[in-house]
């Protein structure tokens, strides 16, 4: 990772390129609108050739500007995350066969897909059950001390966004339901997260639960071989998936995401309520949303958030699949569009301009619409970007989302 960000820093300096043919507009979110029927679900929108024009000329030079504006992105739409999922809960048409009369009794269900060091887990900790003391600046304490206790360092240890900065949840009381599945299939990580959850959560807490699973997901049941440093080092560059029979790789478990649903929470023909199924698969995030098709077919994920990152396809053999060199090749407005048939709105998640930026660039929205037409080329993308989707049959969560989107009105 560190090697990853190097790269792209010597690539793109500060505020380079040619300003914008036109001035950036950006609609006022309180005075948007967007209508909903009678089963609470958000009508679907397509942009205008100029909307779209307007918002990939703007997101392309925003690159230019800030080379990882999505790679780490502000996330705005988690400032009210947990009014967002109760207020679904709330409004949701209970003659709907997406919720069950149950589901109100559940826990928020996150899925955290490339688990890495735990950062996703603790941010939706921090904001859906901050009582429970699991955040960004916790886990790094409890990391580096892990690192201390082994007399090593690990790379990056405070995240490659830096999460470990960001502000936190000032509510610390309040505890809430809430499970979080994380998914690391790196040995090395995945027993450092065990050691960090028992440094963090010493106790079994019935409300807040943080399982920890030493499993790769993909879109089959099976196996996959991973370099041997994944057995040894955490967060280390050689910690990749191998081809079959490499010397000295390490075999790892295989799940799906249906598969691990119906095997755990066995709910029989409807998939369990997941609010946000998060996936950072390092280029193989398409063979994962693959394998959701009968969560995401029932829409029973509320919201979806993955990595684009074409370069990740472009190195040695096995390669991920954005890329020229995918494997298979997919290209994002082709998983977005495959979204989109089963009710899905996608966006390209991003920083708005702030601190030195401020007066120096044009504005720019908090989410760039995808789906719609919104875009019709592949984002511009340099290093890697986010993109966060939500259903629209989950009208209220979709509408979060749209109204961050000030390009489009």
């Amino acid at each position: 990772m560190k090697e990853k960000v190097d790269t792209m820093k010597k690539l793109v300096g500060k505020a380079e390129g040619p300003p914008l043919s036109q001035p950036v507009k950006l609609a006022d979110p309180s005075k948007l609108s967007g209508s909903t029927n009678s089963h609470g679900e958000l009508e679907r929108i397509t942009c205008t050739a100029s909307q779209s024009s307007a918002q990939m000329e703007r997101s392309n030079q925003r690159f230019k500007e800030w080379w990882s504006h999505s790679a780490c992105p502000d996330q705005a739409w988690m400032d009210s995350i947990h009014s967002v999922f109760h207020r679904a809960m709330e409004t949701t048409n209970l003659d709907q066969a997406l919720l069950t009369a149950s589901d109100k009794s559940k826990p928020f269900l996150v899925l955290d897909i490339g688990c890495n060091k735990g950062y996703t887990s603790s941010d939706f900790f921090d904001a859906l059950s901050p009582g429970t003391g699991m955040n960004p600046k916790n886990l790094v304490r409890a990391i580096r001390e892990i690192a201390a206790e082994d007399n090593t360092k690990f790379d990056r240890e405070g995240g490659v966004c830096n999460d470990a900065d960001k502000p936190l949840n000032p509510d610390t009381a309040t505890v809430r339901e809430m499970e979080v599945h994380c998914f690391e299939p790196s040995p090395a990580t995945y027993k450092m997260l065990t050691r960090a959850h028992a440094k963090l959560m010493p106790k079994d807490d019935v409300r807040a639960k943080w399982h920890i699973h030493n499993l790769g997901v993909h879109q089959v049941n099976g196996k996959m071989t991973w370099h041997e440093a994944c057995g040894t080092a955490v967060g280390d560059e050689l910690c990749t998936i191998v081809p079959e029979g490499t010397k000295n790789s390490i075999s790892v478990p295989v799940v799906t995401v249906d598969s691990f649903l119906e095997d755990t929470y066995k709910t029989g023909k409807q998939m369990p309520l997941v609010h946000m199924l998060k996936v950072d698969a390092e280029g193989l995030d398409p063979a994962v949303l693959t394998g959701s098709t009968k969560l995401l077919t029932q829409n029973r994920a509320m919201m979806v958030m993955f990595e684009f990152n074409p370069g990740l396809g472009e190195g040695d053999h096995p390669h991920g699949m954005w890329g020229k060199k995918g494997d298979p090749h997919r290209d994002l407005l082709d998983v977005t569009s495959w979204l989109d048939t089963l009710g899905y709105d996608c966006y390209l998640d991003t920083r708005v301009p702030k601190g030195n930026e401020v007066g120096q660039v044009p504005d720019a929205p908090a989410l760039y619409r995808i789906t719609g037409d919104c875009f019709t080329m592949e984002p511009r993308v340099r290093g890697w970007a986010n993109v966060v989707c939500a259903s629209r049959k989950w009208g209220s969560v979709a509408w979060e989302l749209r109204r961050l989107a000030t390009m489009v009105e």
